[in-house]
């Protein structure tokens, strides 16, 4: 586990419940190359074609804080807790490769 500050809530979090981010620092999203899904879903925020995003981002409403969210890039799977985002926290699940 890795405790550091990340980017801080803005203006594309406002009204957002929770937010979650899917980051690959070692390289890059690519579809429809891979697999990427967050909370079971293909994210809208990843461009396909040449891969140029490391980072996706799930916004919940305030009802789902505190509930699991799976995250998978190809075959590596990781699962966060959703955070309340009126307490100021982002949940980052972070791949390894």
């Amino acid at each position: 586990m890795h405790l550091r500050a990340a980017r801080p809530l803005g203006p594309a979090d406002a009204g957002a419940g929770t937010v979650v981010l899917l980051s690959r620092p070692r390289g890059y999203f690519g579809l429809p190359r891979d697999v990427v899904l967050i909370d079971g879903q293909e994210p809208k925020d990843v461009k396909a074609g040449v891969p140029t995003d490391s980072t996706t981002t799930l916004r919940l409403p305030a009802a789902e804080a505190g509930r699991a969210v799976a995250a998978q890039f190809n075959e590596e799977r990781i699962v966060a807790r959703a955070w309340p985002a009126s307490e100021n926290r982002i949940a980052i699940a972070e791949l390894t490769y």
